[in-house]
């Protein structure tokens, strides 16, 4: 599951300033090691996608919490307060998500005709007339409302070099490298039965050298 912890593309993202006064952040869901998972893949993705679902619940909790305490007008001390927790869940949720692909996703297959769907879609990002009719009516909306964000990274970066796939996060999403003449790209894509683009997600991969902060999986209090 791609969270928009934009990973994170983040739930939480967005919440770094509401509180958690009375919200309880859901049940971790236990992650084997790779050669112990066996067949429990479809119950771990199960109990991760449950876990991501729960930190959704937690979010909206934290937000009607923030707008109890008054909102943008809340004491300052309360604020504080619930960015340390806001913050916290993040690094828990990324941590989970880092582990899940680590363990998990990067043993799956990549979903037929999803490395094509993604090239044809990088590139008519870059272009400016992605095709719309590859995508579902949902998904050609959000596409049109991100062009305009989207298209400087897809056309800064150059013809596409090569594509790799890496895995699938826990809601079946595939994950691919992109490579191009300039830069590269982290995406997410996902089609859905017929074969068009129900989901897709374009990220700046990390520049050579560059590092970013290393999520910890907080203990429970």
């Amino acid at each position: 599951m791609t969270l928009r912890f934009s990973l994170v593309g983040g739930i939480l993202v967005g919440a770094i300033a509401v509180p958690a006064l009375a919200c309880d952040l859901p049940k971790l869901p236990v992650i084997p090691a790779t050669d112990q998972i066996g067949d429990q893949v479809p119950a771990v993705t199960a109990a991760t996608s449950a876990y991501f679902e729960g930190m959704r619940v937690y979010a909206d909790c934290i937000a009607a919490d923030l707008a109890a305490a008054g909102g943008d007008a809340a004491p300052a001390s309360v604020k504080a307060v619930l960015v340390a927790r806001s913050r916290v869940a993040v690094a828990e949720a990324e941590a989970i998500q880092k582990l899940f692909q680590e363990r998990i996703g990067a043993g799956q297959a990549a979903t037929p005709g999803s490395e094509d769907a993604l090239r044809k879609y990088i590139e008519g990002i870059a272009s400016g007339t992605p095709d719309y009719d590859a995508m579902t009516e949902e998904w050609a909306r959000t596409a049109r409302q991100q062009l305009g964000f989207l298209r400087p990274s897809a056309a800064n970066g150059g013809a596409i070099q090569s594509i790799e796939f890496v895995g699938t996060d826990n809601e079946g999403r595939n994950i691919f490298q992109v490579q191009q003449e300039k830069g590269a790209l982290n995406a997410r894509i996902a089609l859905d039965a017929e074969g068009k683009i129900e989901f897709a997600m374009l990220r700046p991969a990390p520049a050579p050298g560059e590092r970013r902060p290393t999520a910890t999986i907080p203990r429970r209090h």
